[in-house]
């Protein structure tokens, strides 16, 4: 029979490798978040939702990468025309992506967008979103520029990579896209999610190990009592 005193060291073993493994989450040099739909708002783009995602990179010497990706649906044709950011306390960035100035080598395709301030995300009222500044795509052959299915426009800013990630998961930082091109030209707006953080595998295990750990000393006192 295992003795108590060696399922306490398994026990703490396991705390360890349980602080191990949310450490790694935690310095993770990459983050993506989804996006969702709008409460109560248009609902015509509502099963493309999770067509798009957000992708945070740490690119090191204060600098950040942030992407909207929108995933590849050659049968449909809509674009991310805009791009709207809403920072409750506007101090996620310490700079922003030079205005009228491309994307370039950090997005895929044809994304050509410029900064600007201020602007409205369609539908943002209903989730209180507060627009910041906004990227929209440049004019040029109709809307060639603006981010289609299957590319990605990026942007690079000045911060703190791990400030930035914890503002988007706090909800203190969002994202907003505004979808055009929907059947019918119709168009729908999303946001940022707030994500939920499970408690990791090593924790479960943990917490399972502890368990079994009183259930094996209240055993051990009934037998004594005996």
């Amino acid at each position: 029979m295992i003795g108590i005193t060696k399922l306490k060291n398994m026990a703490a073993a396991l705390v360890i490798s349980a602080g191990a493994t949310l450490g790694a989450t935690q310095q993770a040099s990459a983050v993506t978040f989804n996006f969702l739909n709008i409460p109560g708002a248009d609902t015509v783009g509502d099963a493309y939702a999770g067509n798009f995602s957000l992708a945070v990179s740490n690119l090191g010497s204060g600098n950040v990468l942030i992407q909207i990706i929108s995933a590849a649906a050659p049968s449909l044709g809509y674009f991310i025309r805009t791009i709207f950011v809403d920072d409750t306390n506007p101090t996620s960035f310490t700079s922003l992506p030079t205005a009228n100035s491309n994307v370039g080598t950090n997005s895929v395709g044809t994304v050509n967008m410029t900064r600007s301030s201020g602007g409205n995300l369609p539908q943002g009222n209903n989730v209180g979103f507060s627009t910041e500044f906004n990227f929209n795509r440049v004019n040029g052959s109709a809307n060639v520029n603006a981010i289609q299915q299957g590319e990605t426009g990026g942007f690079v800013f000045g911060g703190n990579f791990d400030a930035i990630v914890a503002s988007l998961t706090s909800g203190d930082l969002r994202f907003g896209i505004h979808l055009q091109g929907l059947p019918n030209d119709k168009s729908d707006s999303y946001v940022t999610s707030v994500p939920q953080v499970p408690l990791p595998a090593a924790g479960f295990l943990m917490l399972g190990a502890l368990g079994g750990l009183g259930f094996m000393a209240r055993r051990r006192n009934k037998q004594a009592i005996a």
